[in-house]
C-alpha cells in the first residue's frame, strides 16, 4: 500500500515538475484581415481589432489594403480586388506555412474570392466570416432598394449588369429581390 502511494506521489510530482519547468511551444497560424466597404487598415476600429485578435490568439494579424482602401472599396472591379489581394498573400513570406482569413462584411467577398481564385498563393486553414453578404444583398450600400444609383443584377439587363459589375466593388453580390425572375 505504501508502494502504491508513494509511485503515484512521485508519478504526480513528475508530471507537474515536467510541465512546469520545460519549455512549451505553441504554434498559432498567422491571419489575415480583409475590411469591409468603406474602411481603411489604418483605421482605428480595424488596427484595434487587428490587435485584439493578435493578443486572444497569440499569432500574428496583418490587415491587408487593396488599393487605398475607402475609394477603391468601392470602385476598384471585384475581381481586380481578388486579384491584388492574392499577389499581397503570395508575396507574404509569413504565410507561407498558412493562415486564416477574417473578413469583415465585403471582406468576406476578397476572402472567398481568394480561396477559388488564388492559385499558387500559401494554404488557406479557415475562412472566418463576421456580417458577411454571402447571400447577396437588396442594394448598393447606402443607396437603398428604389435608388437610381442602385445596379440591377439581372442577366436580361446585361448592359447594365455589366457596366455595374465592371466598375463597383460591391455589385458583385447585390441580389435584386424584386427581380426574381433574373435568378431562375
Amino acid at each position: 500500500m505504501a508502494l502504491k502511494s508513494f509511485l503515484i506521489i512521485f508519478t504526480s510530482l513528475f508530471i507537474i515538475i515536467t510541465l512546469t519547468f520545460i519549455p512549451r511551444t505553441t504554434y498559432a497560424l498567422p491571419f489575415v484581415v480583409f475590411h469591409g466597404i468603406s474602411d481603411k487598415c489604418s483605421h482605428e476600429g480595424v488596427t484595434k481589432f487587428t490587435e485584439l485578435l493578435s493578443n486572444w490568439s497569440g499569432s500574428q494579424g496583418y490587415c491587408i489594403e487593396i488599393g487605398n482602401g475607402e475609394w477603391d472599396s468601392w470602385f476598384m472591379p471585384f475581381r481586380k480586388q481578388t486579384a491584388i489581394a492574392c499577389e499581397k498573400v503570395k508575396n507574404m513570406s509569413e504565410l507561407k506555412e498558412g493562415y486564416n482569413i477574417i473578413g469583415l462584411s465585403q471582406g468576406n467577398m476578397v476572402g472567398r474570392g481568394i480561396l477559388e481564385f488564388c492559385d499558387g498563393g500559401p494554404p488557406v486553414r479557415n475562412l472566418i466570416s463576421l456580417a458577411g453578404p454571402h447571400a447577396g444583398i437588396a442594394s448598393v450600400p447606402l443607396c437603398g432598394v428604389s435608388s437610381p444609383c442602385s445596379c440591377i443584377y439581372c442577366p436580361s439587363l446585361n448592359y447594365t449588369y455589366f457596366m455595374c459589375e465592371e466598375n463597383y466593388g460591391s455589385c458583385i453580390y447585390i441580389v435584386k429581390v424584386f427581380h426574381s425572375f433574373c435568378y431562375s
